[in-house]
């Protein structure tokens, strides 16, 4: 880790990191050796409830449900199984916030991989996640954004698919704009739109509870027949309900940038949990009690198949409601993925001009404009949907190795740790390590053609990229090849008005600070 200098690869080397709590909120840092450009302190513990329940409420939960009552089979284990999917994120996300509390610097998973395991694993998990897992899922949201803002001009009809690729482009491009300018106007901006994300759930649990209460109960009678008792099954389905709730590790990629983490941290993944977890039960509660299994399996649009028939004629407000949780969870996701392509570049896993930081607005420009670059491409030429779903193995794999690498940690160094201000009991962090074990392992064993996929797509094209550019050409003698890029990168830094992090230039730095 750069700023702990520790010993890469060796979890007994690994130290506490301490400076980033010793940093003001104007990004100066008092024990970080110099001063430069740093990314500053400027996201409450608010302003981070909302980034991560606006990543993980996003369109996993109008997604996922199909997935879950599937594998589960029958209503009630469904429910079951989505309560149990949010106590299991639970325990994951008071986990990562050890962590992040511990190893405070941006990058999360991608930075304990590398501290914990070198730096090869590390490379895997960011070719996947930054290729793939948040390019694709931000795509996903920018078109479901693009379906439920132009469904109420289109109620009768399917809308024009080139309408949705429009719309879904600007949007990209908007929200990228945006947080270029200022991560904390992208936040205040996040704040207002995950609380009409949590209201479009609101309304959604409540016309199910009202529909309840009239007496429409016959969906719900013998909920727990038809159950699965196939164990593949059974983990399947606990995967559609992780890839609705993923998103909870979002603000351990912002930890530089989060006021007092060691308080702000745990309490804001906390929350975002407990309140997700109720609403999702509730939401599905809803589902199920309105359109009964067959009409959620069978439903292209799970939700508004539900509004139509419990609210009536105010039931079109519901994909304009939708289309801004999408939006929500769709510039988390930008903020988020372009802060590990930030800590990427750090670590020489990417190219050094993706950890440039903007002089004027103080943000990571070069990072946020390829998550942007590679969103709109995506929009256009690819469909993720049963991609993204493949790779929650994989995700859960790379949970395991930082979980089970930490608590090792954790046992050798107590002392070290002693003082935090946050500490779980030891028994938490096994109790999550054991049980995404189990849930990578079974359908490996039982399904290993619908759980193997994301693992293997990720070796099978990080592999090449690592040995061919960062083990032999980054290492070779200077060259002609070496001088062109150094000659692209000083072009972009001209374009983008930025510089590497870390620059001392009297210059530049009266002009942040005058701002």
């Amino acid at each position: 880790m750069s700023e702990g200098g520790t010993k890469t690869g060796d979890p007994g080397c690994l130290q506490p990191n301490h400076d980033s709590e010793k940093n003001d909120d104007d990004g100066s840092e008092k024990g970080g050796g110099g001063g430069g450009f740093h990314l500053k302190r400027q996201l409450g513990l608010w302003h981070g409830v909302s980034i991560v329940s606006g990543l993980v409420i996003g369109g996993g939960i109008y997604i996922a449900p199909r997935g879950v009552v599937q594998y589960a089979g029958s209503p009630g284990l469904a429910l079951v199984l989505w309560g149990v999917g949010g106590l299991l994120s639970l325990l994951g996300a008071l986990t990562y916030a050890e962590i992040g509390v511990v190893i405070p610097v941006a990058g999360e998973k991608y930075a304990y991989l590398e501290e914990l395991y070198g730096p090869f694993v590390a490379f895997v998990y960011i070719w996947q996640y930054l290729f793939l897992i948040r390019a694709g899922g931000n795509t996903v949201k920018a078109l479901m954004f693009g379906r439920y803002v132009l469904k109420p001009f289109f109620p009768d009809c399917d809308i024009p698919p080139t309408a949705i690729l429009l719309v879904a482009t600007t949007v990209t491009v908007f929200l990228t704009f945006i947080n270029c300018l200022s991560v904390k106007i992208s936040a205040r901006g996040q704040t207002f739109m995950t609380t009409v994300s949590k209201a479009t759930l609101a309304i959604i649990s409540v016309s199910g509870i009202v529909w309840l209460l009239r007496g429409n109960t016959e969906y719900l009678e013998n909920s727990f027949a038809g159950s699965t008792t196939d164990i593949g099954s059974f983990a399947l389905a606990i995967h559609s309900t992780v890839y609705a709730y993923y998103g909870w590790t979002a603000l351990n990629f912002l930890v530089e940038e989060l006021k007092n983490p060691s308080r702000n941290l745990p309490l804001a993944i906390a929350i975002s949990i407990l309140l997700t977890t109720i609403l999702y039960v509730f939401v599905n509660l809803s589902y199920l009690a309105v359109i009964g299994v067959d009409g959620v399996l069978t439903s292209e649009a799970v939700a508004i198949s539900v509004t139509f028939r419990s609210l009536g004629p105010i039931a079109w407000i519901v994909p304009v409601l939708i289309a801004i949780t999408a939006s929500a969870s769709f510039n988390a996701g930008v903020v988020c993925g372009s802060r590990i392509a930030f800590a990427g570049a750090r670590r020489g896993h990417l190219p050094s001009i993706l950890g440039h930081i903007n002089v004027k607005f103080v943000t990571p420009i070069t990072a946020l404009i390829l998550q942007g670059i590679l969103a709109v491409c995506f929009v256009w030429t690819f469909e993720v949907y049963t991609m993204i779903n493949n790779l929650v193995c994989g995700l859960l794999a790379f949970d395991a190795l930082v979980v089970i690498a930490y608590i090792r940690y954790r046992i050798r160094n107590q002392e070290r740790i002693a003082n935090r201000l946050f500490k779980l009991p030891l028994a938490v962090p096994v109790a999550y390590s054991v049980l995404v074990v189990l849930l990578v392992g079974v359908p490996l064993v039982t399904r290993p053609m619908e759980s193997v996929s994301g693992i293997a797509l990720s070796c099978l094209t990080a592999i090449p990229y690592y040995v061919i550019v960062i083990m032999w050409f980054n290492k070779k003698k200077r060259t002609s090849v070496h001088r062109r890029l150094d000659e692209l990168s000083v072009i972009l830094q001209k374009l983008l008005y930025c510089v590497p992090e870390g620059v001392k230039s009297t210059k530049h730095r009266a002009e942040v600070n005058g701002r």
